[in-house]
């Protein structure tokens, strides 16, 4: 960092930390490492209050959209249980087949902002930015145990 003061110029070593996930104000949705889909504080209140707990994930490979759909149909096999943390200071649900699916990078966490609407057929859709993304030519290896003959 280089700043000036009286005409001389300075070289700073330290570089001002910026936060990758705002914790208030804004409601955030992002991935884990561990392949789960995560809200801040601020979007699992909305979420809380409005009592979504089933969802449907929705996908737009075209637009690169996700959208979440409300669903009463706890039996439903394609739905996610949304998980409240009980300190009230997020919620999560896992999401790791649908993450590697659609090809999110979730090796670090990045936070989306997000509108949350529980009037709206989907209560929320967001664009994901090509950053989430998995590079191209950057493969997930997995680990594969030898079988024992």
């Amino acid at each position: 960092m280089v700043y000036k003061r009286l005409g001389v110029k300075f070289v700073m070593a330290y570089e001002i930390f910026e936060r990758k996930t705002p914790r208030l104000g804004i409601p955030m949705l992002s991935f884990s490492k561990l392949g789960q889909i995560q809200f801040n504080q601020s979007a699992s209140r909305i979420m809380q209050k409005e009592t979504i707990e089933t969802i449907l994930l929705l996908w737009d490979a075209k637009e690169k959209k996700l959208a979440m759909k409300m669903t009463s149909n706890k039996k439903d096999l394609r739905s996610y249980t949304i998980r409240y943390n009980d300190k009230g200071n997020g919620a999560t649900f896992s999401a790791k087949t649908f993450l590697d699916h659609i090809g999110i990078d979730y090796s670090q966490r990045k936070g989306i902002p997000i509108n949350i609407n529980a009037n709206s057929e989907y209560f929320l859709e967001v664009a994901i930015p090509d950053t989430c993304f998995k590079k191209e030519g950057v493969q997930r290896t997995q680990f594969r145990i030898p079988s024992s003959q």
